[in-house]
């Protein structure tokens, strides 16, 4: 069975997939990927977060 993309090594840290899941597991650090999944579906407004922050570095 293949590991699930978060359960990969962190080798994607430049692209913005890369950034959103390492500022996902740092806002809110999971036990399984399940859990990640389940957390955003039911707060976006952490999702939405985590794109705010990729926007700001941009921008800086």
């Amino acid at each position: 069975m293949s590991k699930h993309l978060i359960d990969k090594p962190r080798i994607n840290q430049g692209t913005r997939l890369g950034q959103f899941l390492k500022i996902a597991r740092s806002t809110a650090p999971h036990q399984t990927t399940q859990t990640l999944i389940a957390r955003l579906r039911a707060h976006p407004d952490q999702r939405l977060a985590a794109y705010t922050r990729i926007a700001r570095g941009r921008e800086v």
